[in-house]
């Protein structure tokens, strides 16, 4: 287990932290720079971070991705090899590597807007309380949306069947803020998977097929790191991702 790893576990405060640990957490045993908090409170936060970092910008496909330096030198090694195997590793959209504060944000309000105006129609959130959760910042909707999911199951997610989580990161908890994360346009090529997984690159948001995220370590090593194996069907096969061990 990394230090880095078991220092932001032993400061989990909230059961917010919790949850976004137990959803993003796996990025902090990177051999990269994890982020420095489980949560981004504002752009500045981001801002200072991402400054900080040695990146390298490269085109993958249609777009131009900026991502850590180490994180993407794996990842064009990656490309290079797939390429050379007949196939291709290329960005799944514009946004599929770095992203800002802003972008989460953009990201986060699409939904939680689409969920005010549904649960409304449905009776289940007045007018009144709907419009207290938008007067809130994004980083305050985080707890109050992730409550209202918890007890009333009234969810957010895109077809308002699952946590908001399984459409979208939590404003500050991206792990493309932290330049380590990655959309994969051939997601589903079992191929692709394993070249990306042999070069430190895995799937550790569970149900977010595309996105794979830098860790610098081999499949064998994860478990013993402080990570689980965890299954989700789609179109027919099961795909793994790697997640906390709490």
């Amino acid at each position: 287990m990394s230090e880095a790893f078991r220092r932001i576990a032993s400061t989990i405060s909230s059961a917010v932290e919790s949850r976004l640990f137990s959803e993003y957490g796996a990025i902090f045993l990177t051999r990269a720079e994890p982020p420095p908090e489980i949560i981004f409170r504002d752009s500045t936060e981001v801002e200072r971070f991402q400054s900080s970092l040695t990146t390298r910008s490269a085109m993958l496909g249609d777009h131009l991705m900026e991502l850590q330096r180490e994180a993407m030198e794996a990842l064009l090694a990656a490309a290079a090899e797939m390429k050379r195997a007949g196939g291709s590793i290329t960005a799944r959209a514009e946004d599929a590597g770095r992203r800002s504060y802003q972008d989460t944000v953009r990201l986060w309000t699409r939904n939680v807007t689409r969920g005010l105006d549904h649960w409304q129609k449905e009776g289940r959130i007045t007018a009144s309380r709907a419009q207290e959760i938008v007067a809130l910042s994004p980083a305050d909707q985080v707890s109050v949306i992730l409550a209202l999911e918890d007890e009333g199951r009234t969810f957010f997610g895109t077809f308002f069947d699952k946590s908001i989580l399984y459409s979208v990161a939590a404003p500050g908890a991206s792990q493309h803020l932290a330049l380590l994360a990655f959309d994969v346009s051939e997601f589903e090529d079992p191929e692709v998977e394993g070249m990306l997984a042999s070069f430190g690159w895995h799937r550790t948001v569970a149900s977010d097929f595309p996105h794979f995220t830098y860790l610098g370590y081999k499949e064998k090593d994860l478990s013993e790191l402080g990570l689980k194996k965890i299954a989700r069907p789609y179109k027919g096969r099961d795909y793994d991702f790697w997640v906390p061990d709490l």
